[in-house]
């Protein structure tokens, strides 16, 4: 998910804001220390484009 995140040249700001979620939200899921709920998981996969099992691993 990071990797895809700079790929897009996104802050982990800006990706919070883009999917209705905090940074330090991003920042947890990035890192292993949280899982995102479904809808969240599904819009952070299609801001990334992205499967939606690539998000949070």
């Amino acid at each position: 998910m990071r990797e895809a995140r700079r790929r897009l040249r996104l802050t982990q700001f800006a990706l919070a804001k883009r999917v209705g979620c905090s940074e330090s939200q991003i920042t947890k899921i990035e890192t292993g220390r949280a899982t995102p709920e479904k809808w969240l998981k599904e819009a952070i996969a299609r801001e990334l484009g992205v499967a939606t099992w690539e998000v949070g691993v």
